[in-house]
C-alpha cells in the first residue's frame, strides 16, 4: 500500500523550535484517511515536547487546507523517535541553525571542527547538550540526547575539558 497523498502535507509542516519540516526531522509515523477522517501518527522528539500543542495545530491547519471537511486526529507516539530518523535534509537544516544530531561525533556545525568541548549537561531542552567549538568559538547544541526518547551515548567530558 502506498503511503497517503496527504502524508507529504504533514511533512512539509516546519517544527516551531528549528525551521525544518516534521518529515525531516523524522517526525512523521503514517497519516491515513477515510472517507471523513484523517490519523496523523507523530513521534515527538522528547517525551515531555512543549512545542506538540502547536506542531499538533499546524498539522491541522495545513491538512484542513488540503483535504477540508475531513476530521483529524493526532496520535503522539511516545518513545518512538531516534535521532537516526533525521534525514540528510533535516540534518543539513539542523547543521545551518546550529545543531548537530547526537549519534555523530559533535562537530562544529560552522567551521566542521572537531576540537569541540561540552558545555553542559543540558541546553535550552533536555534533549539538547551545550557544546563549544574551540576552532571557530562558536557554541552549538546536540539534539536527540538525554531527555528525548532515545537513550544515546554522550561522550564522557567534563565541562571545560575532556578526562
Amino acid at each position: 500500500m502506498s503511503p497517503d497523498p496527504l502524508t507529504s502535507v504533514v511533512a512539509d509542516v516546519r517544527d516551531p523550535e528549528i525551521d525544518v519540516g516534521l518529515g525531516d526531522l523524522g517526525v512523521v509515523r503514517s497519516v491515513s484517511r477515510t472517507d471523513d477522517r484523517i490519523v496523523v501518527h507523530l513521534a515527538p522528539t522528547r517525551l515531555s515536547c512543549p512545542a506538540r500543542g502547536e506542531i499538533a495545530r499546524r498539522v491541522r491547519s495545513a491538512l484542513n487546507d488540503a483535504a477540508p471537511g475531513h476530521g483529524i486526529e493526532i496520535v503522539w507516539e511516545r518513545g518512538t523517535w531516534q535521532p537516526a530518523a533525521v534525514n540528510s535534509a533535516g540534518r543539513d537544516a539542523l547543521r545551518t541553525a546550529g545543531y548537530r544530531v547526537a549519534g555523530e561525533a559533535p562537530r562544529c556545525p560552522y567551521c566542521a571542527g572537531d576540537d569541540v568541548v561540552r558545555a553542559g549537561r543540558f541546553g535550552g531542552a533536555v534533549c539538547k547538550v551545550p557544546y563549544d567549538c574551540r576552532g571557530c568559538g562558536s557554541p552549538f547544541d546536540v539534539i536527540g540526547t538525554a531527555g528525548c526518547s532515545a537513550v544515546l551515548p554522550v561522550p564522557d567530558v567534563r565541562q571545560g575539558g575532556a578526562r
